[in-house]
């Protein structure tokens, strides 16, 4: 049905609320500490504070990603989590607390690939274009073409990892079963959903830095 859509709406909500502004919160903290004008600095920032983020995100984004397959599973290995607190008390409970940080390595690796993939991309881009095309910071043709090329450095850096984690947490078997899976499937495995992944991720990234570029405006600084 329609609502099936919807799978796992809490916990991505709350995965949102969490790792996504800590990940900002994070890189915006340590540009203030580097040369911001240096794009290899804002790499560096990029990738301590995805890692940092996913880390905190880990137990999240496993329940939202068992939320999201649960239906293709048979009865007997589905999760049925209610909801993100019901599925990491059910976690915790059937599993251990350790489970909840299965796919750790994946999830901060790709963590680290997304901050650098949206955010450093994002604030390379729009200082190349402000000084190629001479706009103004607070120029929202400028935050959608800075945005719009984050996205597209984004989508293919992250795709592979973003398969990987999603086989992972999905999964039971032990690493070496998983591996065994990706080899089976070839390298072009490593892309499978890319062009859902591109419907979701370009006006998500668009419209995150729209809106993070106007709350800065209008209640952020500029030095």
């Amino acid at each position: 049905g329609l609502l099936s859509l919807y799978d796992g709406f809490s916990a991505q909500l709350v995965r949102q609320l969490t790792y996504t502004t800590l990940r900002f919160h994070l890189y915006d903290l340590g540009k203030r500490n580097v040369d911001d004008c240096n794009f290899i600095h804002k790499v560096v920032v990029a990738c301590l504070a995805g890692c940092v983020a996913g880390v905190v995100g880990i137990p999240t984004e496993l329940v939202n990603t068992r939320m999201h397959v649960n239906r293709v599973l048979s009865k007997d290995k589905q999760w049925n989590y209610r909801n993100v607190f019901h599925g990491l008390y059910r976690v915790s409970k059937d599993e251990g607390w350790m489970a909840l940080y299965k796919g750790c390595l994946y999830s901060c690796v790709r963590s680290a690939l997304v901050t650098i993939g949206q955010n450093a991309a994002y604030d390379q881009a729009k200082e190349v274009y402000m000084r190629t095309f001479h706009y103004r910071h607070d120029n929202t043709f400028l935050h959608l073409i800075s945005s719009v090329t984050a996205a597209c450095a984004y989508v293919p850096i992250t795709q592979p990892l973003e398969n990987l984690r999603i086989r992972h947490m999905a999964s039971s078997g032990r690493m070496s079963d998983f591996f065994t899976i990706m080899l089976r499937i070839g390298p072009r495995g490593l892309f499978r959903g890319v062009v859902p992944c591109v419907l979701r991720l370009v006006p998500n990234t668009i419209i995150t830095f729209l809106m993070f570029e106007q709350f800065r405006l209008h209640f952020g600084y500029y030095e």
